[in-house]
């Protein structure tokens, strides 16, 4: 797809994903993780307060967010939630840090973080109509955001090394600013009727959107699949820096550049989604990306050599960046657009609250087994759940024909 064939607004869409993502994984991993770890010397039990509070904020975030689209449109919330990201932001980055300035860190970023990835998951159905072209803009929005995922905790790295480590809370205030100006003028294109929506209540709106959601069985499988293969990566929420510092023996740094080999390759993967025919854009190319994710995790935490972690993160980006932005499209595909907001923001939910049982229970857990095993573990799961998934449902097109 080349540049001529993107609408102004498309791309002012990837300018915010690109911005906000840049912003939020720097913040994450230095602003967060990088704090709790290295900054105020906390454990897993700590690492796992925080990352539980955040993903709990995010689920919040995901849903809330999802009800607001259907009402307001996307480009009203994305606006509204720029603006409180930017404001919470200066706010963090100003005041010393503590574990408990931390913890209300957490909850800002998973909020704000849970509101804007609903809207740009749900912004390209309100831009373009034909399924194809969704496809592109999706796959180009994750190539540049990937991008810009790289770049994000290369910058940040080098901020900390210079300034305390919140100053990458200034960092996201100030590409934030950016991404409300693109938002301002990011217009949608299709209008749904809201006669229904607009009548609902908030939590009449959320329940519409999960009743949707289960009453599709492809949606319903994207649900699923994605709620069992997110729910081990609750166990790398709490113990990866703990790996990186246990195991790997490298130091915050490469909490950084380990990232930005995902970044690297995710781009890879969603620009290859660019090239895929529209036919073979489909649920079971999903599941087979999510297979390969749990079989690059495995080989991420697999020993204590550096290289190979980089390799099996190689891996992982390049599974995750085909995934993502095909999980968009077969979301905005199969969800009425009047109810879209709400749909995505319920699988997105389901993506975030995944992880909330594994955070509480990883702790716990390596102490028990120890870091590596755990995330080794937690790995065979999700190459487990890509597996399954995929027989079960290529028998099932198999009987039913395509579905």
């Amino acid at each position: 797809m080349s540049r001529a064939q993107l609408s102004a607004s498309d791309w002012r869409l990837i300018g915010i994903e690109s911005l906000q993502w840049c912003a939020n994984n720097a913040v994450y991993f230095l602003g967060l993780i990088g704090i709790a770890t290295y900054d105020l010397g906390g454990g897993a039990l700590l690492v796992a307060g925080i990352t539980l509070v955040r993903n709990l904020a995010t689920s919040i975030g995901n849903m809330g967010a999802g009800a607001a689209i259907d009402h307001w449109g996307p480009r009203r919330v994305t606006l509204f939630t720029l603006a409180f990201t930017i404001i919470a932001s200066t706010i963090v980055g100003l005041v010393p840090t503590t574990a408990g300035v931390l913890l209300a860190a957490a909850v800002f970023l998973g909020i704000s973080g849970g509101c804007i990835n609903t809207c740009t998951h749900a912004f390209p159905g309100y831009l373009e109509p034909d399924s194809m072209k969704r496809q592109r803009l999706n796959g180009l929005m994750m190539f540049y955001s990937n991008i810009a995922y790289t770049l994000g905790p290369i910058a940040g790295g080098l901020l900390v090394a210079v300034f305390p480590t919140r100053s990458v809370y200034l960092f996201m205030a100030a590409l934030m600013a950016v991404a409300l100006v693109l938002a301002w003028r990011c217009n949608e294109v299709r209008q749904p009727a809201r006669d229904t929506a607009e009548r609902q209540g908030a939590l009449a709106r959320i329940g519409a959107g999960a009743r949707l959601t289960f009453t599709s069985i492809g949606l319903c499988v994207i649900f699923f699949s994605g709620f069992f293969g997110n729910f081990a990566f609750g166990a790398f929420d709490s113990l990866e820096s703990l790996f990186y510092r246990d195991v790997l023996h490298v130091d915050i740094v490469w909490l950084g550049l380990l990232s930005s080999v995902v970044g690297v390759t995710s781009s890879i993967g969603s620009y290859v989604l660019t090239r895929v025919p529209a036919g073979f854009a489909n649920v079971r190319a999903l599941l087979a990306s999510l297979l390969l994710v749990g079989i690059g995790s495995m080989v991420y935490v697999g020993t204590d050599i550096l290289a190979v972690a980089i390799l099996g993160q190689a891996i992982n980006g390049l599974a995750w960046g085909f995934l993502e932005p095909l999980q968009m499209s077969l979301v905005q595909e199969r969800a009425p657009l009047e109810h879209l907001g709400s749909v995505m923001g319920f699988v997105r939910f389901g993506l975030m609250s995944a992880g909330v049982l594994p955070v509480l229970a990883a702790p716990a857990m390596a102490d028990a087994f120890g870091v590596q095993a755990v995330l080794f573990g937690s790995s065979c799961f999700i190459a487990a759940v890509g597996l399954l998934s995929l027989v079960w449902w290529m028998r099932l097109e198999r009987r039913r024909g395509t579905v």
